[in-house]
Parts: C-alpha cells; structure tokens; sequence
C-alpha cells in the first residue's frame, strides 16, 4: 500500500508542476503588446495557478488522512505458533540444565 502511495504521489507531484508551469503567464503564448492584453493573461494564469494550488491542497489534506489512517489502525496480533502433540503418557520435555 505503501509502493503504491509514492508511486500516485510521484505521478501527481509532475501533474501539478507541468499544469503549474503551463499557467505561468509567461508560458500563456506570443508576448503581450498591450497592457490590456498583459493583464488578461495574467488574470486567466492566476485562474490556472489557483486550481492548482486548491489541487495540491486537496492532495496533501487526502494524503494527510490516509496516514493518519495507516499510522492509528491496529495492527493485527500475529498468529501463535501450534504447540507440538505431545503423545498421552509421555512426559513433557525437560528443560535444558542450567551451567
């Protein structure tokens, strides 16, 4: 369960960077000529940006819970070991001496 956590982490971590880089204003296309045409840009970037910081949010609360989960569950009692038949009529085995 543990592998398969990094492996969604990981998977997720280049997700966010690669849509957070792609909103970046300067990643948006042609340079702007007019500051017009600048600052909508920038306000669609900051839309982008802001998803994807409510996007890492969500994630890392999710994540947060998942390992309180696994840090709080109990862990199950291991199984005993069967103790060997001992025949009727035979007496137990001695203990080894003590030296």
């Amino acid at each position: 369960m543990l592998k398969a956590l990094a492996v969604v982490r990981t998977i997720f971590l280049i997700f966010i960077v690669g849509f957070t880089i792609r909103s970046m204003p300067l990643f948006m296309g042609n340079v702007s000529k007019t500051f017009d045409e600048q600052y909508a840009r920038c306000a669609d970037g900051l839309g982008l940006v802001t998803r994807a910081a409510w996007l890492a949010v969500a994630w890392i609360g999710l994540e947060t819970l998942l390992g309180w989960y696994l840090a709080t569950r109990r862990p199950r009692p291991p199984k005993e070991a069967p103790l060997p038949k001992i025949p009727p009529g035979e007496p137990p085995f001695a203990p080894p001496p003590r030296r």
